[in-house]
């Protein structure tokens, strides 16, 4: 996935009209210093003052939309806030008790999911969701380029058509590769007791903390004084569970 720049078609957008800065930031109640850093990506501006320029460019909403894009990386308005927890940490800690975790997941995994879960977009829509969030992992690697560390059952592969498998399996070998990706494999016949559901949890740029429970109904966030410490030792049961990651890859090589 290619990172938006708003500021590209911002400045794009006010030259086709033949706008200076000044003659822009006079139409959209604003000044051009601040257009200008808009522009640069200096600074992010709040959604009234894009509607402002937008309105001040006659571009029919294109500006609200081009920002939208940027803003939510690209991801449909369900998964923003977790795309900002994304796009600010600096280790992502995933713990799944069924399946491969969301952000590792292959197309064909992801699709398989999706049917089980009995989502109820379009089949148009439904191949859009999946582009999206199988090049997840590689539009944070290029933007924030976090550590993520994934646990979850082998069963979360071996129950799965062989294809799907197949396909799955190199996925993880792949993004493993670059040493950014730590994969810790439950072995065959044992489960994460205390896990209940998709556990998420962020170490963000600046020391911050934050976790994320997945729920049928949505994700539940946690701040570092709302549960996180309970949840953050089941990451560490869960860790305590599964294989190290070079034996874990052993298990995936064997798999393909």
């Amino acid at each position: 996935m290619v990172e938006q720049n708003f500021g590209q078609t911002l400045a794009h957008e006010r030259k086709q009209v033949g706008y200076t800065l000044r003659r822009l930031a006079s139409l959209a109640n604003c000044s051009a210093s601040t257009l200008s850093r808009w522009e640069n990506g200096h600074v992010s501006p709040v959604r009234d003052d894009v509607e402002k320029v937008d309105k001040a460019l006659g571009v029919n909403g294109r500006l609200v939309r081009e920002w939208e894009f940027a803003t939510a990386g690209g991801l449909p308005p369900w998964m923003r806030d977790m795309s900002r927890l994304e796009e600010a940490a600096e280790t992502i800690e995933l713990i799944s008790p069924h399946v491969v975790p969301g952000l590792l997941q292959s197309p064909q995994y992801l699709r398989l999911v999706m049917r089980e879960g009995l989502h109820p977009g379009s089949p148009k829509e439904i191949d859009r969701l999946i582009a999206l969030r199988s090049a997840r992992y590689q539009y944070l690697s290029s933007k924030n380029d976090p550590d993520v560390i994934a646990v979850f059952p082998t069963s979360a592969l071996t129950c799965v058509p062989e294809d799907v498998r197949k396909e799955q399996v190199a996925r993880l070998l792949s993004v493993s590769n670059g040493g950014k990706v730590m994969v810790h494999l439950i072995p065959e016949g044992s489960i994460l007791v205390g896990v209940t559901s998709m556990l998420l949890m962020f170490h963000l740029r600046g020391g911050g903390k934050a976790a994320s429970a997945d729920h049928v109904r949505g994700n539940v966030f946690y701040e570092e004084t709302t549960g996180y410490d309970r949840l953050h030792g089941l990451v560490k049961r869960a860790l305590g569970s599964a294989l190290p990651a070079a034996q874990s890859r052993e298990v995936l090589e064997k798999l393909l």
